[in-house]
């Protein structure tokens, strides 16, 4: 057994309990199963385009700062939820000897992620808005805006090195990074999902048989 492995395993085992969904499925076992988890996917992406109209509208108010607050801890969250099932799960449940790991599908595996994906530029599209102050943007059109809000987090989760945020504060530099690195992440791990599910083509080279 590698030590490292069992390292981070623990690691993100601990940390995969710093969620909402974790003290729901620890209260209600029995409720959460495949269905409630689309459902959660679905609700949360959902209430994510729910905070961002509510944060542009109202970047003052203090539920807009809870929004915020609940978006960071969500992002967070996806996460370490995605690290878990890409690395971790099966490992466990191999350890664990308690059966096979079995995904419930893969096309609902890629549009889990897709859900996944999209609600972590919303969230962070939320966050843009209630810290304008602390950002010079490079579209100026897109100050206090739901779009400029969206066409900011999404450049940044894609886009490495040139931004339409410049920070002025160091806590805006600390949103960046943490943007920057989960949109790292969570893009190589939307790419890998839909490249492994492409099929392979069949070739005439015999060694690539």
């Amino acid at each position: 057994m590698s030590f490292i492995v069992e390292f981070w395993s623990r690691i993100f085992s601990f940390l995969g309990n710093i969620s909402l969904f974790a003290l729901v499925r620890w209260k209600f076992p029995r409720v959460v199963n495949a269905k409630f988890v689309d459902g959660w996917v679905l609700g949360h992406l959902v209430l994510a385009f729910a905070a961002l109209v509510f944060v542009a509208h109202f970047p003052a108010h203090w539920l807009a700062l809870g929004f915020v607050f609940y978006g960071v801890l969500r992002v967070f969250e996806i996460s370490i939820y995605q690290t878990n099932v890409l690395l971790f799960d099966e490992y466990r449940t191999v350890k664990s000897g308690t059966g096979g790991y079995v995904l419930a599908g893969y096309r609902r595996v890629v549009l889990l992620l897709l859900h996944n994906y999209f609600e972590v530029i919303v969230w962070l599209s939320s966050t843009y808005l209630f810290m304008e102050a602390d950002f010079t943007r490079v579209w100026p059109g897109g100050s206090n805006t739901i779009l400029g809000g969206l066409y900011s987090s999404f450049i940044t989760m894609t886009t490495f090195g040139n931004f339409d945020l410049l920070p002025k504060t160091n806590r805006a530099a600390l949103v960046l990074l943490f943007h920057s690195t989960v949109g790292l992440f969570m893009t190589l791990l939307s790419l890998a999902r839909f490249i492994s599910l492409l099929p392979v083509p069949r070739s005439d080279d015999a060694t690539e048989r």
